[in-house]
């Protein structure tokens, strides 16, 4: 087996996963009354779908929560804008792109994620769906026009017809007193379908299509509604306008020695002490190990409830606000929530370099309403000391077994994990012959499994669709299962691009064959020896007819390809506290699923 291993910067993660922790006290849920400029082809209603065979189109029904696209040719599609503006902000939303449709997301109106149903696409380019779209020259000869645009890092889109969630976090661009750009528009962030897909992208001026050709310091939201059918709900955005916090005032003392509580500090007396004017200003006048005691004023412009989080890297952490005193200490950093009041509140804090190998300093970061999560002091050593990844290069191993994780269940042991060139991959556990996961993207991000000493669990890297919770799939009318299971292991066909896995059930012998479809949109499962009866082909309780021979799974997002005609509806079921779609058996099963 080759692994790959690549080198990923994260000064600034930390912050960002911290950020995701923050206090959002001032969002802003957005309706379609939220915004000007439609046109009449934009309505609110209560559900949407779509005929994944049919391009361009979305079907709705009434009611309300989402805001739809739907144009015509009496009402062509126009892009809507908020009425409000807004400068640094976290953007969140869920969006439905109808079959080879395509819209975008414009931060202040001038810098768009495109949104594109990128369906089976596995070369990203910024034109595709989560991509920073490119800026524009018409000055420039044809192929030469669009440059500065950033491919999202890998396609971690769904199909059509199934909502997708997109994670903003935006920085504006920074203007001086007379009005002087000082600092380009930042995307600090931009998440997929819980994918990161950008991180830490620096703007240089408005992409194509901008509403001021321009930077500014406030714009409005601008979603794109004259290139075809989508939907959004759940918009929300909280924006980030407060002042940055000062600590002034700052007293220390460092006492030489290595502290793991309190208590170890009594009697001894301070190797060092004094005051100055801010945190990076104290002096690393005492080598080896130490603990340094520090008392200052932290000032906030908004009365309200923040979080404050300190980290010591290698060492011991103690924090408190206002009248209260540092009790203990903690090696894990500690994170508070405190009211504070706007002006200056008092703020005490414990760093005990406890190890020789402790590196010196602290990480001490603060969010609040209005504040994103802001930096008060970074140590020399970094935010984040994070391991390289290690990632399993599908071409090099294409199938790989390990432990998994899966939501609200033990550990799994005995899991394959198989690849494709489509980049269309899924997950079997063998101890029940059930299909536990799909996911297209890139293949699997193996350091748990191997870094250090491992603990033998693999974590698929792409837009991940947790699909049926491990269990004996196969029911008798009654839906009973039999409890005589034993694995007969599997074997490749065709590379990894066919893989036949085999178990007994009840002493029959059962072959379950998986492969991913040529068209790249999901795999096909043909399950023979398994009785009459029914078969579970995933968890839920819905299930949406939306053309013959296509069911929307909505509560896991994939598409359920089957011939009815041959076998009868696909029904639901719900036993032993758990739910599931299930197929009619005849001995055998046959479908597809696309997502």
């Amino acid at each position: 087996m080759i692994l790959n291993k690549h080198v990923c910067l994260f000064t600034a993660a930390l912050a960002l996963q911290i950020g995701a922790l923050q206090a959002q006290q001032n969002p802003v849920k957005l309706d379609l009354n939220s915004f000007e400029g439609n046109k009449g082809s934009w309505s609110e209603v209560g559900k949407v779908w779509a005929d994944p065979t049919v391009p361009n189109e979305l079907q709705a029904a009434d009611g309300s929560g989402v805001f739809a696209n739907l144009p015509t040719k009496k009402k062509p599609g126009a892009d809507l804008i908020s009425i409000e503006k807004f400068g640094d902000v976290d953007l969140s939303l869920e969006f439905m792109v109808a079959p080879n449709s395509n819209s975008g997301v414009y931060l202040q109106g001038n810098y768009e994620i495109q949104i594109l149903d990128s369906w089976t696409s596995t070369a990203s380019k910024p034109g595709d769906n989560g991509g920073i779209y490119q800026r524009w020259d018409e000055s420039k000869p044809d192929g030469q026009k669009g440059y500065q645009g950033y491919a999202p890092r890998q396609n971690a889109s769904k199909a059509p017809g199934v909502w997708q969630k997109l994670d903003v976090s935006f920085q504006a661009a920074k203007f001086n007193s007379n009005g002087e750009k000082i600092e380009n528009a930042r995307f600090l962030y931009v998440a997929l379908n819980g994918v990161t897909i950008h991180e830490n992208l620096e703007v240089f001026g408005p992409t194509r299509g901008s509403l001021t050709g321009e930077d500014v310091a406030e714009g409005p939201l601008r979603i794109q509604g004259d290139h075809g059918a989508v939907a959004f709900r759940n918009v929300v955005i909280t924006p980030y306008d407060a002042a940055s916090p000062k600590i002034s005032n700052v007293s220390y003392e460092t006492f030489q020695g290595s502290f793991n509580n309190l208590e170890d500090l009594s009697g001894k007396t301070a190797k060092a002490k004094g005051t100055v004017a801010s945190l990076n200003e104290i002096p690393a006048s005492v080598s080896g190990v130490n603990l340094t005691k520090i008392d200052a004023n932290l000032n906030v412009a908004e009365t309200g409830e923040y979080f404050i989080t300190l980290q010591v890297p290698g060492g011991l952490s103690g924090l408190a606000v206002g009248n209260e005193t540092v009790s203990d200490l903690s090696n894990r950093g500690v994170r508070i929530k405190k009211q504070l009041n706007a002006g200056d509140n008092p703020i005490h804090i414990i760093a005990s370099k406890n190890r020789n190998w402790s590196v010196d300093g602290f990480n001490l970061y603060i969010s609040g309403p209005g504040l994103r999560n802001t930096e008060l002091l970074v140590s020399q050593a970094g935010a984040n000391q994070a391991t390289d990844p290690i990632l399993v290069d599908a071409s090099e191993t294409p199938v790989l077994r390990s432990f998994r994780d899966f939501p609200d269940f033990k550990r799994l042991s005995h899991v394959v994990s198989v690849a494709s060139e489509e980049k269309v991959n899924y997950a079997y556990d063998m101890e029940t012959g059930t299909l536990i996961q799909v996911w297209r993207g890139e293949f699997l991000d193996a350091t748990p499994m191997w870094n250090s000493r491992g603990n033998g669990v693999s974590v698929p890297q792409g837009a991940l669709i947790n699909l049926s919770t491990p269990a004996i799939n196969a029911v008798n009318a009654d839906y009973q299962t039999s409890e005589e299971f034993r694995t007969k292991g599997y074997q490749l066909k065709n590379g990894s691009e066919d893989m036949v896995f085999n178990y007994l059930l009840s002493g029959n012998a059962v072959t379950d064959e998986i492969k991913v479809l040529e068209s790249g949109k999901g795999i096909s499962r043909t399950v023979s020896g398994i009785g009459n009866g029914f078969y579970k082909v995933a968890d839920g309780v819905e299930i949406q007819k939306v053309a013959k021979g296509y069911y929307l799974l909505p509560e896991t997002g994939v598409y359920l390809q089957y011939d009815e005609g041959t076998y009868g509806a696909p029904v639901t079921n719900s036993s032993n506290d758990e739910s599931g779609i299930f197929l009619p058996a005849k001995g055998n099963i046959v479908y597809n699923l696309l997502f």
